[in-house]
């Protein structure tokens, strides 16, 4: 009985999932349901190009499916139609017959009481509907159960999605025994005394001050539940658009702009609020040893060059909050760039397709930007809100409710105001309506960090929006009205990484990789196997433009898959090693 680990490919983005090979096929769909959070029978899955939900009988084991191994890419499809269906209602068994001592027929209070007083110190509550022993479960004792598990000391394993064997991002940190597990984890806490995150929450969901993004919509849908059909919308229930601060000029109630002008094409008012909602959850970064090499190379400048870079992973569901989102950070590139003390100036960057093309190769895409600071004035300031919002715009997609979101991160690399030799992570991302406001240019350059400030307008036909705070209409205000914070932390077990090495020369340095250092890591990791010794981006991206991205990608595919790669690949690496 062995583990089997597989990437799925669906509309919230990249999931790791596992599964024991003596598991059916049934099984695994509904793992990936509970995943995605629809019903197993909505799901079309493909296996190579090839359809699979329809041809593998769901009894058979997963080892028999073919092609169905350790790094196999799935597509999931959803079918929309029989995602809104409602789910099939689980029919419990006719309740047994209970007589008292004096023959009587037993009524429903009278069972519970005497059922509450035989399970009441056992694992989990039975109710009177359960036909099975105390140790097994069902679906009739599964309420019972719930009320019982916020009383027990339980470690956050029980989260997982996987059988008793597997073992996933949710889990890793959670190996440890039992007493050791609070001492253990508090050590990866980034807070204070009195903050709490993944790390330090033993039990139960985390309670943040921003809501899911949809955990929010579900919010706004409960709001009207029961006021109209399940297919209709109103208000309440409608996902938040992309509103635009624009007027408009095309409204079909009068003459064209600017002859007639009604208050519907005026821009709506901005009362200027913290964002209640954020895409992303939390941010967990598998690259420990490649941000430390990026905080030893800034250090190494005096801390008077600033540096950035571009973050590429995946995003899985994430178990610890409601409708959670995960970004998970596994490399960083580095574009060529100039940095001074306060900013960084991007040059023209050739390369970046590559970057690119080995990121989609392994599965992974462009999710957040990362750069170094000094400053302690603000979180961001308005030119680092303003470039982070065009970022967000630039890599917005269409969610499954049809407004369009962005789930790029803003990771800053800051020194600690009390000891500036310690540098921390930040991690945040520019609200919806931030990040609209830019896209309609209605922000204008400020001398001040820590002030954004509201354009003029260009002539007597440009209308602006007003912005509204404590009653009173502003021109200026904090860019902190449109930062939304997210949780963030590390986590040391690199069994999950797909990049495991992180010591080639990084590219777009001072000190430019050559032929000798190829060799020396060549030499240096030629015990390990082929898949893991190439497993390297920056590796990867300095034989891309030695040989070619064609070829490199090619030995991606044998990294995902972690078989090792074909001597012909090898030799012709081995060739630009030596020069023979």
């Amino acid at each position: 009985m062995s583990e089997i680990i597989v990437m799925i490919r669906s509309e919230i983005g990249m999931n790791r999932v596992s599964i024991l090979s003596n598991q059916t096929f049934q099984d695994f769909v509904n793992k990936v349901a509970q995943i995605l959070n629809k019903p197993p029978e909505s799901l079309l899955l493909n296996l190579e190009g090839a359809q699979i939900s329809s041809k593998v009988p769901p009894t058979m084991q997963i080892k028999s499916i073919p092609k169905f191994e350790n790094g196999a890419f799935i597509n999931v499809l959803i079918d929309t139609k029989k995602a809104q269906q409602k789910p099939q209602q689980i029919q419990t068994p006719e309740q047994p017959k209970v007589y008292t001592a004096f023959g009587k027929l037993a009524n429903t209070q009278q069972i519970q009481q005497v059922d509450h007083k035989i399970h009441e110190n056992k694992d989990h509550a039975l109710s009177q509907f359960c036909q099975h022993g105390p140790q097994a479960k069902c679906i009739n004792c599964l309420s019972e159960t719930l009320k019982k598990v916020d009383k027990q000391e339980k470690t956050e394993i029980n989260k997982c999605k996987h059988g008793e064997g597997g073992r996933c991002l949710n889990c890793a940190p959670y190996e440890q025994e039992k007493k050791n597990t609070k001492v253990a984890n508090k050590i990866l806490c980034q807070h204070g005394p009195n903050g709490k995150c993944p790390h330090c929450i033993d039990e139960g969901q985390i309670e943040a001050k921003h809501v899911s993004f949809d955990q929010y919509l579900h919010d706004m849908k409960f709001k009207c539940r029961g006021q109209h059909p399940e297919n209709g919308r109103c208000n309440n229930c409608l996902p938040p658009t992309m509103i635009s601060y624009k007027l408009k000029k095309d409204c079909k109630n009068h003459a064209p702009y600017p002859k007639a002008m009604c208050n519907n094409c005026l821009p709506p008012s901005i009362l200027l609020k913290r964002q209640v909602y954020r895409h992303v959850d939390y941010v967990e970064f598998l690259n420990i040893p490649e941000m430390s090499n990026l905080v030893q190379y800034w250090t190494s400048k005096g801390k008077t060059e600033q540096r950035m870079g571009f973050l590429y992973g995946y995003y899985a569901a994430d178990p610890n909050y409601q409708n959670g989102v995960r970004a998970i950070v596994e490399a960083i590139y580095e574009p060529p760039q100039k940095g001074s003390v306060g900013q960084v100036e991007l040059l023209k960057d050739p390369a970046q397709s590559h970057a690119d093309e080995i990121a989609n190769s392994l599965e992974m895409e462009k999710i957040g930007w990362i750069f170094t600071n000094v400053n302690h004035d603000c979180f961001l300031s308005s030119e680092e809100l303003r470039q982070a919002a065009k970022y967000q715009q630039l890599h917005s997609i269409k969610h499954p409710e049809g407004c369009l979101v962005s789930k790029f991160l803003t990771v800053v690399l800051r020194t600690k105001k009390d000891n500036p030799d310690e540098v921390v992570p930040e991690v945040y991302m520019v609200s919806d309506q931030g990040q609209q406001l830019e896209y309609d240019g209605i922000f204008q350059n400020s001398r001040r960090r820590k002030v954004l400030q509201v354009r003029e307008p260009k002539d007597e036909l440009d209308v602006l929006p007003s912005f509204v705070y404590n009653g009173k209409s502003v021109k200026e205000f904090e860019p902190d009205f449109f930062i939304v914070n997210v949780a963030h932390g590390y986590n040391p077990n690199s069994n999950y990484n797909t990049f495991k090495l992180y010591d080639f020369p990084v590219e777009n340095r001072s000190v430019v990789a050559k032929q000798q250092d190829l060799k020396a890591f060549l030499h240096k990791h030629q015990k390990k196997p082929s898949y893991h010794r190439f497993a390297d981006f920056h590796l990867l991206l300095y034989l891309s433009k030695l040989i070619d991205i064609h070829s490199i990608v090619n030995i991606t595919t044998f990294i995902a898959s972690e078989c090792e790669v074909p001597n012909e690949l090898l030799d012709i690496v081995k060739m630009y090693a030596t020069g023979a």
